[in-house]
Order: structure tokens, then C-alpha cells, then sequence
């Protein structure tokens, strides 16, 4: 049996969807032969990546998803004889071989101004198709599940659940020389509340620092630090964040290499994620893993993927939010609690735990 994965995510800096990717194919190599498997990817993003170690791996002839996924796949496909074909979102609309799909949310129903116009209008249109032929149908959280076989009618037992995991460096605690070389880096205050994703509308970081707004900067001497590169639709929300004039009191990052990843966490006070909409929301299990308290919106994927171990606020109310962030960083009993709970809760993710459920999603697809 041979299955080919579309990992042209990998060296994109893609955020949730390359990390699922990764954490895809490390616990793919655990459970199986890598010979099995083709890994198809943009060549010039990933030289010497060690992820692919042991894999087949093919280049990707074209970076445009609109020739990628009618034209590139399914000549790849062919070409590498495959049994089986994995994809992210759509899928080629002729394919030699049968494919599995992984869905991670249906954002562009649920929020499609969070999406670019193009994004939204590609998704809504190959989407109904991509399940409709698909041999499987893959998600990372039973809140994704409900909601697709909402959307499109699709019934919850043909829908597998293939959730996120920690990468390996999160299992461990890291030491004061990392700690010390992430702070030094990125120029991290002593103080900090962490905010961490890729900078767009679906994360709502304008309310989040018009309620950071709100905080005493004398009682809490804290910087609010937002992590992630810029990647669309996010204009309207810098502008009104620069419009707070919280001068000194906000800082960004950029993206942030993942070797530096769990000592950020881990020297945050707080770890503040109140998208409006999320498949699952890795940084969640990340922060928790790293023994930071988390606050999370109410977006049920969030509620769920926490597992007990956040404080869930609604992300469209900023006094909520305001008051939820005074009450973590100023109480530390209830910050010692939801951590007790939640590392454990997010370390039971793990690299093997997905590929495991993707493996048997391939295996059904194939009979």
C-alpha cells in the first residue's frame, strides 16, 4: 500500500495546519513504515527539514493551490501509483486514486469575513465536492464534527477524528538556558501576557488589547505580547489596536521560531486566546503543557480541546475578557488549579494518538 500526503504546508509558516501536518507525519513514522508513504512538498521550503526523514518525498511542481489541487496532485498521484491520497481541505476534482480529506473547521460558513474573498468563495464552492467523493472524511475535534455534519449533511460516524498533538518539545520543561535565549530574542518583558497565532480576523486581537486596555498598568505591570507573522486581512485590526495608544504596554513578535515555542509559553504570566472560531486551537494544549494558565473563548472547539483546564470567556465582550485577565493574574490559586488540570489534560495529545486514528481513517477508506 502506498499513500501519498499533501504537506505543502511544511516551511510556509503556515501555523495550525502545518503543525498538524508535522505531528502528522512524526507519528506516522512511529506507527509505520516510512517507505509507505509519498510526501509531496514545495522543495524550496524544506531543505534539510528533519520531519521528512525516512519518507519518500516529492516536489510539488507549482506553489498556486489553484493548480496544485486540479492539476499537480493527481498527476503525482499517478505518477507514484498511488493507493491512496491525503489532502487538507479540497481535493482534486478527478483523482486516480481515492483520497482522505481533513477538515479542519468550516470557517468560511461560519465566519467567511475572516477569510480573503478568494479563500472563502474557493472553499464554499469545492468543498461540498471534496466530501461528496471523498473515501473519508478526517477532523481534529468532535465540535468539528457536529458542525460539518450540520453543514453538509454528512453523518457523524463517516467523519474520523484525527485531533492535534503536542509537539515532542512541549513534554519537557525547558531549562533557564532556553528560557533565557527565547527572553533575549525576542526582547520579552519581565512580565507578559502571551497572545500566539498568525494575525488575522478570526483571532479578534483588537478586543483583546482594548481589554488589556482596561488593566491598571500599576497593579499589573504587564506587557501584552502577540506572536505570529502577519497573513491577511489584518489591517482594520492593527489600526485599532494602534489606536488604544497603549504605547510601551504592547509588543510583537513576529513569528516565532518552534525551537523557542515552549519556554514563550512558559514565561508568560498568561496565555490569552479568544479567536472567535477555531478547528481545535494548538496553542491551547501548548500553553497548557508549558504549566501556563490559559483563558480561551467559548467557541466549543476551544472549551473541548481545554479539556477543564482554561478560564472560557465570550470572545465578543471585552469587559468579560478584562475581567477574566485581572482575575488569572491576580489570583494564584485558581491559576495553580486550572494548570493542575490542564497539563496533564494537553500532555495526552500525542503524535502517536493522531496518526493512530489517521492510519485506521486510511485503512476504512482503502476496504
Amino acid at each position: 500500500m502506498k499513500i501519498g500526503i499533501d504537506a505543502h504546508y511544511l516551511g510556509g509558516q503556515s501555523g495550525g495546519n502545518e503543525t498538524y501536518t508535522r505531528n502528522l507525519l512524526r507519528g506516522l513514522r512511529e506507527l509505520a513504515p516510512p517507505a509507505e508513504f509519498v510526501v509531496f512538498v514545495h522543495a524550496d521550503r524544506v531543505q534539510g527539514d528533519a520531519d521528512l526523514d525516512g519518507f519518500q518525498v516529492a516536489d510539488i511542481p507549482v506553489h498556486s493551490s489553484y493548480l496544485r489541487v486540479p492539476l499537480a496532485l493527481p498527476w503525482l498521484a499517478r505518477q507514484h501509483q498511488l493507493d491512496l491520497l491525503h489532502v487538507q481541505y479540497t481535493a482534486p476534482p478527478w483523482c486516480p486514486c481515492p483520497y482522505v480529506v481533513t477538515l479542519h473547521d468550516v470557517v468560511m460558513l461560519r465566519h467567511p469575513d475572516s477569510l480573503p474573498f478568494a479563500d472563502r468563495h474557493r472553499l464554499r464552492l469545492l468543498t461540498p465536492g471534496t466530501l461528496r467523493r471523498a473515501a473519508g472524511i478526517f477532523t481534529v475535534t468532535e465540535a468539528m464534527r457536529a458542525d460539518i455534519s450540520r453543514a453538509y449533511g454528512v453523518k457523524p460516524d463517516a467523519i474520523t477524528v484525527t485531533p492535534n498533538a503536542l509537539a515532542t518539545p512541549f513534554l519537557t520543561e525547558p531549562d533557564s538556558r532556553m528560557r533565557a535565549e527565547t527572553r533575549a530574542r525576542y526582547g520579552l518583558p519581565e512580565h507578559y501576557v502571551l497572545s500566539l497565532g498568525q494575525i488575522q480576523p478570526r483571532k479578534n486581537l483588537a478586543r483583546l488589547a482594548e481589554a488589556f486596555a482596561q488593566l491598571d498598568p500599576i497593579e499589573f505591570p504587564h506587557k501584552l505580547v502577540i506572536a505570529g507573522k502577519k497573513a491577511w486581512s489584518y489591517g482594520a485590526m492593527l489600526e485599532r489596536i494602534e489606536q488604544l495608544e497603549l504605547g510601551g504596554r504592547i509588543q510583537f513578535t513576529g513569528y516565532v521560531d518552534d525551537v523557542h515555542l515552549p519556554a514563550l509559553y512558559a514565561e508568560a504570566d498568561v496565555f490569552a486566546f479568544v479567536s472567535l472560531y477555531e478547528g481545535f486551537g494548538i496553542p491551547v494544549i501548548e500553553a497548557l503543557s508549558a504549566g501556563t494558565p490559559v483563558l480561551a473563548s467559548t467557541d466549543p472547539a476551544l472549551v473541548e480541546v481545554a479539556g477543564g483546564g482554561a478560564l472560557h470567556v465570550d470572545a465578543m465582550n471585552v469587559e468579560a475578557i478584562a475581567a477574566a485577565l485581572r482575575r488569572l493574574l491576580s489570583n494564584e490559586a485558581e491559576r495553580a488549579q486550572l494548570v493542575t488540570i490542564g497539563r496533564p489534560h494537553a500532555r495526552a495529545f500525542s503524535q502517536r494518538r493522531v496518526a493512530e486514528a489517521a492510519w485506521k481513517g486510511c485503512q476504512r477508506a482503502l476496504k
